[in-house]
């Protein structure tokens, strides 16, 4: 059985999904049964399964996002800059 700092050092460097096969069965297995860093390294996989889906469906969903009206960008814009103004380096 692989340690738990063998899975985090894996799961931060690389997709699981992408493993040898035997590989990801002991990494599951572990997460699985480990009381120590099995809730913390199953959110990891699952955070890598999100980003490979919405990374496969990017295109897809680019058509149903919300888009900013020129007048309300332009709003943003200079209140973005009037804030930075106001606001000086080192306070």
């Amino acid at each position: 059985m692989i340690t738990c700092k063998q899975v985090s050092n894996a799961l931060s460097k690389e997709d699981y999904e992408k493993m040898s096969p035997m590989r990801r069965f002991f990494l599951r297995l572990h997460v699985k049964l480990c009381i120590f860093c099995g809730k913390f390294n199953r959110q990891v996989m699952e955070s890598q399964d999100m980003c490979r889906c919405y990374k496969q469906n990017e295109d897809a969903l680019a058509a149903h996002r919300p888009k900013l009206e020129a007048t309300r960008k332009d709003q943003l814009k200079e209140l973005l800059a009037s804030q930075a103004a106001q606001t000086k380096p080192g306070e």
